[in-house]
């Protein structure tokens, strides 16, 4: 039996196809795992699940590379510390004679200053200059921690504890993955 030209052409161009397709979904499926066992192993603030669950709830790192999922992660940071801030814009207008306003106020001034450093982490990632985002995710992450303990000194319960652990997590697996691409 005689193939055609054609017939030639075509099963060629579907196996590339194929061939294509697949090692494409493959790569971007399969560095998600990895890089969160990764940064759970060489980070004590990375919880591994909730780096998995993190990434596994965004279509854009199914088929992601390194450098992505660090702005993917940044993106998601981004996110948190922009809700935080509206939350403490709630909390301060709900309220305005709060015993924790001043601790609520210098939070809030924390996050700000976090989402210009976390815009300059997307920068820096696009640019791959992963030591420029090293530094700047560093700055970042500090919101929260320190956040938390302006409540702790004076004894006061933060209202955005919750928040502040979640948003310290996703920054925590933003830094690990700038030491990765490094």
């Amino acid at each position: 039996m005689k193939l055609s030209t054609f017939s030639l052409v075509s099963l060629t161009f579907s196996s590339l196809l194929f061939l294509f397709l697949f090692s494409h979904g493959v790569d971007g499926a399969d560095i998600v795992e990895p890089t969160c066992n990764k940064a759970a192993k060489s980070s004590p603030n990375v919880k591994y699940h909730y780096c998995l669950s993190s990434f596994k709830a965004n279509p854009k790192s199914q088929n992601a590379d390194i450098q992505q999922l660090g702005i993917i992660s940044t993106e998601l940071a981004k996110s948190n510390a922009n809700s935080i801030s509206t939350i403490i814009k709630r909390l301060l207008a709900e309220n305005k004679n709060r015993v924790d306003t001043k601790y609520l106020q210098d939070c809030s001034e924390m996050y700000s200053s976090a989402v210009s450093d976390l815009e300059e982490v997307l920068k820096a990632f696009n640019a791959k200059d992963y030591f420029k985002a090293n530094i700047r995710m560093s700055a970042a992450m500090d919101a929260s921690t320190n956040c938390e303990d302006g409540f702790k000194e004076t004894g006061l319960v933060s209202p955005l504890t919750k928040m502040n652990n979640r948003y310290f997590q996703t920054a925590a697996i933003t830094l690990a993955i700038t030491n990765m691409a490094r």
